[in-house]
């Protein structure tokens, strides 16, 4: 009854396409979950000495729609989370994508939505509308960061091709997340029983954790979790892990350290295959989904693709025939009186950068340069 006496309340609005208009429900595990990602957008896990003074502003989800799931998006300020939401079985969709602010107007109407009330989401191009019985609040589009750009290449870069490593029953699950750390520490997860467990000591099957005290921004959202999968590959720093809840997952990929955000690492440049500039991905324009492997897009209203010095220098040598092929199948870079060797496979390099971060931050400017040269020939 209430529902009904609420969808008399909506007001009809032909002003743009509409991505998607209706119910979320439960009401009140969606109104938790946008503002977990509102809160997501204003939490900084990582403060640079430089940034003290300098604080950059924080922006909030990114919705996109495509006609199978409602998804939303944000990073926190610092760039080393990122959580999304995926809204599954909420009916008729469109296809597109908006940017918005959740102010605190918006927020204050979302806290207000508790048990069986029902939510109301309206979106658009230019915005949204959120409405609840106590009231209903508007947000219009705004620009969106070129830094999230870069980690929505990133993030899709690192978790492709990830496998699930963890999976942990309703009861595992709200047991884990209750006992999650509260300060930065170095640790990985291994299987403990039916569950996971933290340790110090990295294993053979165990999965990267430093600084999991991220993921306690979640908290809000253990009440309603049904269960937990981790997603990562072999060798790498990054993990995902998704909750699992009625009728939508909330999925969230943490970087490698508190201190290293998404959008200043270099795994996407992986993705640019030698001769392959994987447009849609640099420009964030590909999401990938851990739970089963595909991608969807993510037409964005704004932003710009990430710069990256490293792929700039690798294709100036490449352009100043900087790049010889050696009979044994590698290669020599010579520049400025620098001579570096590489081989692709497996990738390595002579240079300073290779022996510190290897492949760990995207390859350095010479393998990229190789990558480029060898796929000329």
């Amino acid at each position: 009854m209430i529902t009904e006496v609420l969808l008399e309340q909506v007001e009809e609005d032909v002003r743009a396409p509409v991505l998607f208009k209706g119910f979320l429900e439960p009401g009140a595990q969606a109104a938790q979950a946008l503002l977990v990602l509102g809160k997501v957008a204003r939490t900084r896990f990582w403060m640079p000495p430089s940034m003290v003074n300098r604080l950059i502003a924080e922006s909030d989800p990114v919705f996109t729609a495509d006609r199978t799931t409602l998804r939303a998006e944000a990073f926190s300020p610092c760039c080393g989370l990122y959580a999304r939401l995926d809204l599954l079985d909420v009916g008729e969709l469109g296809e597109g994508c908006t940017n918005v602010d959740l102010s605190g107007a918006t927020r204050s109407v979302l806290g207000g939505v508790v048990a069986q009330d029902p939510l109301h989401l309206t979106v658009r191009g230019e915005g949204i509308r959120v409405r609840t019985l106590d009231g209903q609040n508007d947000e219009s589009l705004v620009p969106l960061p070129d830094r999230w750009v870069a980690g929505f290449a990133e993030v899709a870069a690192v978790t492709a091709g990830a496998v699930q490593k963890a999976e942990l029953d309703k009861p595992e699950t709200r047991n884990f997340l209750r006992r999650l750390p509260t300060a930065v520490g170095r640790s990985w997860a291994v299987a403990s029983g039916r569950g996971l467990r933290l340790t110090s000591r990295q294993g053979r099957d165990s999965i990267p954790a430093t600084g999991l005290h991220r993921l306690r921004v979640i908290e809000p959202l253990i009440r309603f979790a049904q269960g937990l999968t981790v997603h990562t590959r072999p060798d790498s720093e990054v993990a995902t892990w998704v909750l699992r809840l009625e009728r939508a997952r909330l999925v969230v990929t943490l970087s490698p350290e508190p201190s290293r955000g998404f959008s200043g690492e270099g795994g996407w440049l992986n993705a640019l295959a030698a001769g392959l500039e994987a447009p849609e991905l640099v420009a964030g324009r590909a999401g990938h989904d851990v739970v089963d492997g595909t991608w969807f897009p993510r037409e964005l209203p704004s932003g710009n693709a990430p710069a990256n010095g490293r792929l700039a220098k690798a294709r100036e040598l490449v352009t100043a025939g900087a790049v010889r092929l050696l009979p044994d199948g590698g290669y020599e870079i010579t520049r400025a009186g620098s001579v570096q060797r590489v081989r692709l496979s497996p990738a390595g390099c002579t240079c300073a950068w290779w022996a510190k971060h290897q492949e760990n931050r995207g390859p350095c400017s010479h393998v990229l340069a190789a990558r480029m040269s060898a796929a000329e020939s």
